[in-house]
């Protein structure tokens, strides 16, 4: 009995080494094409589109501007700390088109740590375009003494 269960085992353990090797041995051409690695005439001809450029900026590009191709990426990250009650007052105008924004909490136990506030654009149209935003609390009045970020950005 003790016999039959080692030669199982070994049998198992085989066609498991036997199953890795072959996994290993298989690979995909290069180029899209046939099977022998050469391009197709298709592949050869069709032009990839290029992929979306992508703008990161931050505190230190404040009161700039930027010159970018339609269709970019825009990333903002502004440093932001709302358990003290202040947040970001964000608008943009025409020709960045919104696709999300996030609070990146801080990698610390500390309580009451700042983190990162990050929003993010497509440049949509050509032309001009403005990103501003005032640091306050929501419940105060604005009495021009806040910190302010702005950009402007020229879509080409």
């Amino acid at each position: 009995m003790v016999q039959m269960k080692r030669i199982h085992g070994i049998v198992i353990a085989g066609l498991l080494v036997v199953c890795m090797l072959m996994a290993g041995c298989t690979s995909q051409p290069a180029e899209p094409g046939n099977a022998t690695g050469t391009p197709s005439p298709a592949a050869t001809t069709a032009a990839t589109p290029a992929p979306a450029e992508r703008f990161a900026f931050n505190e230190t590009n404040n009161n700039e501007t930027v010159a970018l191709p339609a269709g970019s990426e825009i990333i903002i990250s502004l440093a932001e700390n709302p358990t003290t009650g202040y947040a970001w007052n964000v608008t943009s105008s025409r020709g960045l088109q919104y696709v999300n924004d996030t609070y990146n909490a801080p990698q610390t136990e500390l309580v009451g740590a700042g983190g990162v506030h990050v929003w993010e654009y497509i440049a949509a149209e050509k032309g001009s375009a403005e990103f501003s935003a005032t640091y306050k609390r929501p419940w105060e009045n604005v009495t021009g003494n806040e910190t302010t970020f702005s950009m402007a950005f020229t879509i080409e």
